[in-house]
């Protein structure tokens, strides 16, 4: 049987009539997956060897090194280009290494689009970016125990990568080459939609996969109904083919509590999917049910990436369109860019089954026990309303990042492709918007950085920059993701990732008697400042009892305190500044097909 029927076999797709197939003298296409009844995932050197195989059997299909991993292994992408200019989908697997589904769909997938099997005339409408595996250091570790809460395959890979980053929690950072690749090709390819191909965890139930479609938020520019009509799209046809899919991910509210239902929300953009809706595209984040068996999704996979490449056959040219329009349109004056779940909620019937909640001598808590035989509809609450949760104001002109943290923030605007230009040096104070913390949080380690949250407030403040501050304007493509990367108070902010950390110390102190000393001078001088010390004193008892805080209270109001403590180095403004002209971007080929772009900053 050729490679083409097995894959037709597994999965149930129905060989087109007058599909014609244009293969070359073509290699073995065949995967180990196929070959062992999908019981095994092959290994990494055979993703790269399959990569050159396609490119060698089909006209139009090239293989593409698109980065180099930490351990020095090379990312390859699988490229379908049929006709110029057509508009491009973006498909990453195994980001997470041990849900690797996604590579085996994929290439069986593409393999019977390209032999004219399936999805008739799509090549004409779009092309493809196929990566099949994103984390090729974390595929290379492998073994049979890292994804314990999943059936098959017999091995697979780790979650993160070499240096034990989540590459999914990585997109607005971008501190990993894997990411720094992906990024490297939506801003070179201009793709209309990324979609990223997962295994859940959670529970047990019989809904086979989830579709979650970005941005889920209503927008100004309508990009979140494309996405909501695209999610309608994908979730019909997956059913016609037999399949229980869902439009949220499925993971209680209460993760030992089934009755808690499900919610519906829109994620920060260190997540693929929302990464890409903050630049402007369609993101779909594909999550099969890792309880089912490895061929089932396998199977729930192929069929996704073929029910959206039958839409792109109807759907392209309005993709097109819709990702233009919202990648060209302008921010109100106020956005909001952080949702919850407000109170009301929608009753379903979920398909799951049959549990009790046992006593557990072991934990000494319960044990959610479930009967896979026994299916059982769940009647409970989604919680599908989202409601304002972080407005922002938009700055008029953009944002100022100064010249002592100015080097930091520009590596990773270059990383996004955000336009930032060097401001003209100069020691003439200038009206801004400065955000000044009046509670910083740690929140301990996270992805190898030590995040914050902040409390505070922008209010105007006239500053003078230090040498080297640069203007970022929000003028540009991806407004949205500029102000992801700059309100102190969004999740995946810099601020709140730890890239402003030291503006949050103390660098300069004051020895206790000096202190003495000049606070009796200061109250000498300024006779009402102790009645302003004397309120203090009785609406803040640990105060009243601290003698270094009753000390402290008098620092932070002398000439001698840093007033940089707890101000953030980025401040919005209304007016664009005198900066330096900008350099030429130059573009290169690189030997590995890539653009390459030199501009100042980098």
């Amino acid at each position: 049987m050729s490679s083409s029927l097995v894959g037709l076999a597994v999965f149930g797709a129905v060989a087109c009539a007058g599909c014609s197939s244009a293969p070359r003298t073509r290699a073995d296409l065949t995967t180990t997956a196929e070959r062992s009844a999908y019981a095994r995932t092959g290994r990494y050197d055979e993703v790269v060897q399959l990569c050159r195989d396609f490119a060698r059997s089909y006209a139009g299909v090239h293989c593409d090194t698109i980065g180099t991993t930490g351990e020095g292994r090379p990312i390859v992408a699988v490229r379908v280009a049929r006709r110029a200019g057509a508009p491009a989908i973006f498909i990453q697997g195994g980001i997470h290494a041990g849900e690797i589904e996604g590579k085996d769909a994929g290439f069986a997938f593409l393999r019977d689009l390209l032999d004219g099997r399936v999805a008739p005339g799509v090549l004409d409408a779009v092309s493809l970016i196929f990566v099949p595996v994103l984390n090729p250091d974390g595929h290379e570790r492998f073994g049979p125990n890292h994804r314990p809460n999943q059936r098959g395959p017999v091995e697979m890979g780790f979650r993160t990568n070499g240096a034990r980053l989540n590459l999914n929690r990585d997109y607005v950072k971008a501190e990993t080459p894997e990411i720094r690749a992906v990024i490297r090709v939506l801003r070179e390819r201009a793709p209309v939609m990324l979609v990223d191909l997962h295994a859940t965890d959670g529970a047990k139930f019989e809904h086979d996969i989830s579709i979650n479609a970005a941005p889920v938020a209503p927008r100004a520019d309508g990009l979140d109904r494309v996405a909501a009509a695209l999610s309608r799209d994908i979730l019909a046809r997956l059913a016609q083919r037999g399949h229980l899919p869902v439009p949220f991910y499925p993971s209680f509210v209460d993760d030992e509590d089934p009755q808690s239902g499900f919610a519906m929300g829109e994620a920060p953009p260190r997540f693929s999917q929302n990464y890409a809706a903050a630049r402007g595209m369609l993101g779909v984040l594909v999550e099969t049910h890792s309880w089912r068996t490895y061929p089932e999704r396998v199977k729930s996979t192929y069929h996704t990436l073929l029910a959206i490449c039958e839409l792109a056959v109807r759907d392209a040219g309005a993709w097109q369109r819709a990702v233009a329009a919202a990648q060209q349109a302008a921010l109100p004056g106020k956005v909001t860019l952080a949702w919850k779940n407000g109170p009301r909620t929608t009753m379903i019937a979920f398909r799951g089954y049959a549990y009790e909640k046992v006593p557990s001598e072991i934990s000494g808590g319960t044990w959610l026990v479930y009967d896979e035989q026994t299916p059982q509809i769940w009647n409970v609450p989604l919680h599908d309303e989202l409601v304002p949760a972080i407005d922002v104001d938009v700055p008029r002109a953009g944002y100022i990042v100064d010249g002592g943290f100015a080097a930091q923030v520009a590596a990773v605007l270059d990383r996004h492709g955000i336009r930032h230009v060097p401001i003209l040096e100069g020691t003439q104070p200038r009206e801004v918007e400065a955000f000044r913390a009046t509670k910083v949080t740690p929140q301990g380690s996270f992805e190898g950085r030590a995040r914050v949250t902040v409390e505070g407030a922008w209010a105007p403040e006239r500053r003078t920059l230090e040498r080297g501050a640069i203007f970022v304007p929000i003028a540009q493509p991806n407004p949205r993701l500029v102000l992801h990367l700059f309100e102190p108070e969004l999740p995946d902010s810099l601020v709140q990732w730890g890239y402003f950390n030291a503006a949050f110390e103390r660098k300069e102190y004051m020895e206790p008697y000096v202190a003495e000393e000049m606070a009796r001078a200061m109250l000498a001088k300024d006779p009402s400042l102790r009645a302003a010390f004397d309120a203090a004193l009785a609406a803040d008892s640990e105060l009243a009892q601290s003698p270094a805080r009753r000390l402290d209270w008098f620092y932070r109001r002398s000439p001698a305190w840093d007033e940089r403590v707890d101000l953030v180095p980025v401040f919005r403004t209304s007016a664009t500044p005198e900066t330096t002209p900008e350099t030429t971007t130059t573009v290169r080929g690189g030997a590995d097909g890539r653009r390459r772009e030199s501009r100042r900053g980098e």
